[in-house]
């Protein structure tokens, strides 16, 4: 029998704790559009949450099974029925030429009883219609959420990367002229002009990789969230 010493004990139950603690509050994964944002990426989050068409797509997966859920409810009356006929009757007398009417009526009900037995079984599938399309809308602002901040911090990224190559492009421009200056005077050979102009136009050619780099990140990003990014209006907004 395997021994685990207190120590190692005390440890295991926390960490056990502490998960079973960590419950995904999917209301805080996603705030509403009217509630205000806690920083600008959260506000982006929503943007994209309000304006992605499958958030509404999901959406209406669980309203469709909570309706269906409803209706199920109920379906044990479909089979369910009542008759009632009304028929005339007569009585003839005996040495009588007269006879006498009397109505007879008929009722009748209709219960279909596998509806009835089977009924707490549908019940509990479509409450599990229900579960599974609640989970799939969580999970929708899980990946919107994180695809968000994902293209957010790309589009970032690529921005300071194009400032830092505009610039090296800059500093290289300057070495090239100051180069072809000292070349004009013999004071600089043939080889250092074409190494100053080589690293000139590499870093040219980099600063507009980096520039292509951007507006590709902006159209992803525009994409999830749904609005352009010179549209949006928020007082953190990087400009």
């Amino acid at each position: 029998m395997t021994r685990i010493s207190f120590p190692l004990l005390v440890i295991l139950l926390s960490l056990a704790t502490g998960v079973s603690a960590q419950v995904i509050d999917y209301d805080q994964i996603i705030q509403p559009i009217d509630v205000k944002a806690r920083d600008f990426s959260e506000y982006l989050v929503q943007l994209a949450w309000q304006n992605h068409p499958t958030n509404e797509l999901a959406a209406e997966e669980v309203k469709l099974a909570q309706q269906h859920a409803k209706n199920l409810r109920r379906e044990w009356m479909r089979d369910a029925g009542a008759t009632f006929n009304l028929n005339e009757g007569n009585i003839q007398f005996k040495d009588s030429a007269q006879n006498i009417f009397f109505p007879r009526y008929n009722f009748g009900f209709n219960l279909n009883i596998y509806n009835i037995i089977s009924q707490p079984v549908k019940n509990k599938i479509a409450k599990g219609n229900i579960a599974v399309a609640e989970h799939k809308l969580n999970e929708q602002k899980l990946e919107i959420r994180a695809a968000t901040l994902e293209r957010y911090a790309q589009f970032r990224m690529a921005r300071e990367v194009l400032k830092i190559r505009t610039l090296a492009e800059q500093d290289t421009y300057n070495g090239f002229v100051l180069m072809e200056q000292l070349y004009k005077t013999d004071e600089k050979n043939l080889d250092d002009y074409t190494n100053a102009a080589h690293a000139y136009y590499q870093a040219k050619e980099n600063r507009t990789r980096a520039e292509t780099d951007v507006i590709v990140a902006k159209y992803r990003l525009e994409a999830i969230i749904g609005i352009k990014w010179e549209q949006i209006q928020h007082p953190a907004k990087e400009e």
